[in-house]
């Protein structure tokens, strides 16, 4: 990769980060580590990819309010169905029916 190139980022993962806190506290989940990773894979796994490159500051900014405004609706509600499915079966619970 050349030097002073910017990498890729996916927009809709940078909005799903942003809303997870807020989503898993809403579900009661607890948040540690392995719930932050499981709910937000399952949940982009769910939403469509948005990447962008070299975009600095102002203009990156205003990308993700775009689709923010654009996506916002559809981020949440993958963020909640993944919630409840860690919820309900949280990593390191073998047992269909396990809720640590």
């Amino acid at each position: 990769m050349r030097e002073g190139r910017e990498k890729p980022v996916n927009l809709v993962k940078l909005i799903a980060e942003d809303m997870l806190p807020s989503v898993m506290k809403k579900m009661d989940i607890e948040d540690t580590q392995a719930n932050r990773e499981d709910v937000l894979a399952l949940a982009l796994n769910q939403l469509p990819t948005k990447y962008v490159t070299g975009a600095g500051g102002k203009l990156y900014a205003e990308l993700i309010n775009t689709y923010k405004i654009q996506y916002e609706t559809d981020v949440i509600s993958s963020l909640t169905k993944a919630s409840m499915k860690v919820k309900n079966r949280p990593r390191g619970c073998s047992d269909p029916g396990c809720s640590k």
